[in-house]
């Protein structure tokens, strides 16, 4: 299986006894999955997804991946595109579950909500500088475009 991923790609699970799957998890987040055979499936890694564990319950049990799975996150945009310090920034993405930072030009918000998978709302902290906005999150990073302070 692989290690990592975005929302939305396919991933290969290797394993056995998947007929009868009920459910596939990334983390918590529920994926879209077909089961190809009783040991091959095939999963969408969803944008609510976490990194963590993978798991996939069957009517024999549930069963866990060996390894974590790294939920990269995406950042495909954010509103509005400048504003002074105190600004509320809606963030759009993936990946977002579990972000532990976000920035604005290098400079930490000390204000920010994950909203969803893919969605955070953050405030421009005092100091920050124009720059791109940086989402960490326990799956990587992710940086997008230049926020303007004005």
């Amino acid at each position: 299986m692989t290690t990592q991923g975005k929302a939305a790609q396919i991933v290969e699970i290797l394993g056995q006894g998947f007929s009868g799957t009920n459910s596939v998890m990334f983390g918590t987040g529920s994926a879209t999955f077909t089961v190809v055979s009783d040991t091959y499936l095939t999963a969408k890694v969803p944008a609510s997804g976490a990194t963590g564990y993978v798991t996939v319950a069957t009517p024999s049990g549930t069963l866990t991946s060996s390894q974590t799975f790294k939920v990269l996150p995406v950042i495909t945009g954010f509103m509005p595109p400048k504003g002074p310090v105190g600004t509320k920034v809606t963030i759009t993405g993936s990946g977002f579950i579990g972000a532990t930072k976000v920035t604005f030009g290098g400079v930490k918000a000390i204000s920010y909500t994950v909203d969803s998978g893919i969605q955070i709302t953050a405030t421009v902290p005092t100091g920050a500088k124009t720059g791109n906005i940086v989402v960490t999150t326990p799956g990587g990073t992710a940086s997008k475009g230049t926020f303007t302070v004005s």
